[in-house]
């Protein structure tokens, strides 16, 4: 396959203006006109970068409108058992990017409640009466712990079957248990049971683009504020920084989609150097996103996939919660020095990196790790910036894949390896992946 150029680029129009820049930086702007419009549409209408915004938002806005009493009442539960000396556990992580988000010693962590970073959980053994566990799994330690007094919040996820997925869609539980056989309660996370959001024609065997990280860690951090706030608060609200959290991210994703027009117009650059021959590679700090984004159900194939042959015109996506964190953006300088295609997602206020990126994609969260003060902390509580780069990663991912499969370049996807014959299905593209190369 041909080499997409500097030049060629020119030439086919991929770059309105050579050296065009936004607020003195370095970022570049493309032509509209430059996308695939309707070829190769097989009656896909909405685009796809489109389809994970809506149906993303509607998974957050259906937490917002209906579980805020439940989680008001979960939280408070947590609060009087860390008063009384007993613990919080936050076990509802399962997937990719929820073991690293979860972490007790990341920023905006206020110490209070004790996550579980393992799959199908973990410190059981350390559970007793009258602690609370909040958790995606199913299986006979959760069942034993619920037995003995603790308090078991249960959080549907797709990658464990529960009540929400058609039997024999998702492998079973021990026991044939589904989540309220060890639960006490059941908080709504509107995870679809097959994961991905965006209906691709071409693709018809799966939906694209999980959406599990998005609703769980939107979740854990509305707990942690808000318990941490019933902790040290004798006067809390019954609902309040759980409120103005979910709020926010709402607030935030649909001020940061004003960016759609640049975002989609650098989404067709990116298509056509990927179908040209390079390859797609996603880095970020404390490596939530990059987890979320490589092997991931439902996910591309080709995302770092050939790291280790890191190349010019490959394309190369960063993402940070600090601003201009001096890790990414020294790997950045070096991947634009290579001469790969640098897209950035960060907070507005990270110039440097701005000013090293192709495509810069502001987060809207310029305060990075920690968004509330609340009484009693000297730290700031919660992270918007993790799930806000996840979203926009998403969204920007999406829109690729539409302008390839628009020409005729249909990526190969992972298939859940959680779902019936999901690893069968993988073990069986994967040649027909790297003989493609996407």
């Amino acid at each position: 396959m041909a080499k997409l150029t500097r030049r060629n680029m020119l030439k086919t129009g991929a770059v309105l203006t050579a050296g065009a820049s936004g607020m003195g930086t370095g970022v570049r702007y493309v032509n509209a006109a430059d996308r695939a419009g309707s070829r190769y549409n097989w009656g896909h209408t909405v685009d796809f970068g489109e389809q994970y915004y809506r149906n993303m938002k509607d998974i957050i806005e259906q937490i917002r409108l209906n579980e805020m009493d439940l989680i008001g009442d979960l939280t408070s539960r947590m609060a009087e058992a860390v008063k009384k000396g007993n613990n919080g556990w936050m076990q509802a992580q399962a997937g990719h990017m929820g073991y690293i988000e979860f972490k007790e010693e990341h920023k905006g962590n206020p110490g209070i409640l004790r996550s579980g970073t393992v799959w199908n959980g973990s410190d059981y053994d350390q559970m007793k009466s009258g602690d609370v566990l909040m958790t995606n799994y199913v299986n006979e330690d959760v069942k034993a712990a619920r037995d003995r007094g603790v308090y078991v919040i249960g959080v549907p996820v797709n990658y464990v079957d529960n009540e929400w997925a058609p039997r024999g869609f998702t492998s079973p539980n021990v026991n044939n248990w589904l989540l309220g056989d060890v639960s006490d309660v059941i908080l709504q996370s509107y995870i679809p049971y097959h994961q991905g959001i965006v209906d691709c024609p071409e693709i018809p065997e799966m939906k694209l683009c999980p959406s599990a990280a998005n609703s769980l860690n939107s979740l854990y951090w509305m707990f942690q504020a808000e318990v941490a706030n019933k902790v040290k608060n004798k006067k809390a609200k019954h609902i309040d920084y759980s409120l103005q959290y979910i709020d926010t991210i709402l607030e935030r994703i649909t001020k940061a989609y004003h960016q759609k027009n640049y975002m989609f117009d650098h989404a067709a650059t990116v298509a056509k150097m990927i179908g040209n021959g390079g390859r797609y590679h996603v880095r970020s700090e404390h490596r939530g996103v990059e987890s979320e984004s490589n092997g991931v159900a439902m996910g591309p194939m080709m995302t770092n996939a050939f790291r280790k042959d890191k190349k010019k015109g490959d394309v190369h996506l960063f993402a940070t919660i600090e601003p201009d964190d001096a890790t990414i953006v020294k790997e950045a300088k070096e991947a634009k020095d290579m001469g790969m295609f640098v897209i950035s997602i960060a907070p507005g206020n990270s110039l440097a990196l701005r000013q090293t990126s192709d495509v810069f994609i502001d987060n809207l969260s310029p305060e990075g790790g920690g968004l509330f003060e609340i009484e009693g902390y000297d730290k700031k509580v919660s992270t918007a910036g993790g799930v806000m780069n996840n979203w926009l990663m998403w969204i920007f991912t999406a829109q690729f894949v539409d302008e390839m499969v628009r020409r005729g370049w249909i990526p190969w996807f992972w298939m859940g390896g959680y779902t019936v014959g999901g690893s069968e299905y993988n073990n069986a593209m994967r040649p027909f992946f790297f003989k493609q190369g996407f």
